[in-house]
């Protein structure tokens, strides 16, 4: 079995400051404290100098003015059980990147996700792992008897399922012309795209447009680029919606 590396989790902003060696007692300083600032080390040496030498750089979300006020509820579909938001980031692009999503039921928020890290990813790549998770929770939902809708602000992550991933595979997994990226990933997307029997709505929806759940995702990836998190793993911070949102 191989040995898991430690990690030293440094906190500059929080709710309280210093160096960590368990994610499990340094969350809770930084999840949902505004303005946090926080970053993950391979050792104690790198991340003592990083402490003294203070905070790095943040990921920038997008400036895009919001038009609207944020509402839970909208572009929810009443007659659906279950809505998940997916949203992937990376900055820059190509660059460290991260993947986010949220789940309501019934417009109310029950679950959150952030991780799948990549140091050198790519924005596609990271939307692509967002809305994958997002697949693999929602065939768990319909399983359990749920009506299921996804959405995505990824025009690229949702065409490659639901209308270009067809042809790819029809002619081997390659474009008609140059290579295909993310060919590994896509085609385990589309078996799973493919288990959910069209019984799962993957629509679109503008990004940074005011909607709760699309921002909370936003802000779920940006995390997961900061804590370096390369599992998907829950996000506990249900109370702590309005703190996320004003990141």
């Amino acid at each position: 079995m191989a040995i898991k590396k430690p990690k030293f989790y440094v906190v500059w902003e929080g709710r309280e400051t210093g160096i960590f060696t368990d994610w499990s007692i340094a969350q809770p300083l930084v999840s949902g404290h505004p303005g946090a600032k926080f970053k993950s080390f391979d050792s104690h040496s790198v991340a003592a100098a990083a402490f003294a030498a203070g905070p790095v750089s943040q990921p920038k979300r997008s400036n895009t003015t919001r038009t609207q006020p944020l509402n839970p509820g909208r572009v929810i579909n009443p007659d659906v059980d279950i809505t998940i938001y997916c949203d992937g980031g990376c900055d820059p692009n190509p660059g460290p990147s991260g993947s986010g999503l949220v789940v309501y039921q019934k417009a109310t928020l029950v679950e959150m996700h952030y991780g799948l890290y990549q140091l050198a990813g790519t924005n596609n790549t990271a939307e692509l792992n967002a809305l994958h998770q997002a697949m693999l929770i929602a065939h768990s939902r319909l399983k359990a008897g749920f009506t299921v809708q996804i959405l995505c602000d990824s025009m690229y992550s949702i065409n490659a399922m639901t209308t270009w991933a067809l042809g790819w595979k029809a002619r081997g997994w390659q474009k008609k012309v140059g290579e295909l990226a993310n060919r590994e990933l896509i085609m385990q997307m589309h078996d799973d795209y493919l288990a959910l029997d069209g019984q799962v709505d993957i629509d679109h929806i503008k990004a940074h447009a005011g909607v709760e759940g699309n921002e909370l995702a936003d802000r779920l990836s940006l995390i997961a680029i900061e804590n370096q998190c390369a599992d998907f793993l829950p996000f506990d911070g249900l109370h702590q919606v309005a703190a996320l949102l004003a990141r």
